[in-house]
């Protein structure tokens, strides 16, 4: 295959364009995301735990793709920030569970409405409403096939 035919190929990859997308829509995210001092690593457990009631850290890895390292790595920052407090496990009096404050649970519908605004006004700018519709389905049915839905 000469190099033409290559990067064609590589250009025409749904994997790679996704990758990419996914890269950088994470760049796009962290950019709205410094004014909350978050990076998305931190943002993404911040919305998994405002949507439970208190979670281990080993549920809060399951729950947002993170292995137990990055978790290890990322929850001493946001308890040193006051974004989320360790309680004790009810199941388990040996481990604990993290819970978001009542700060961190405006911050994140805050932080929400602002990606989702940034997101509206200059990311899927290009798109009609019908296409993000329709982009955003077939997102959740790839999601689905994978089981993350």
């Amino acid at each position: 295959m000469d190099a033409k035919s290559f990067l064609q190929l590589y250009q025409d990859s749904l994997g790679h364009n996704l990758h990419r997308i996914g890269q950088l829509m994470r760049e796009e995210t962290s950019r709205v995301l410094q004014s909350y001092d978050l990076t998305p690593e931190q943002w993404q457990l911040l919305i998994a735990l405002v949507r439970s009631d208190g979670v281990t850290p080993t549920e809060l890895g399951t729950m947002t793709l993170r292995d137990k390292t990055t978790i290890s790595r990322i929850l001493p920052g946001l308890f040193r920030k006051g974004l989320i407090v360790r309680a004790v496990n009810p199941q388990d009096a040996r481990s604990y569970v993290v819970k978001a404050t009542e700060p961190c649970k405006e911050m994140v519908e805050s932080s929400l409405l602002a990606i989702k605004d940034h997101f509206e006004a200059e990311v899927l700018a290009p798109l009609t409403k019908e296409e993000q519709a329709t982009l955003l389905e077939m997102l959740h049915k790839l999601r689905k096939g994978l089981g993350d839905l």
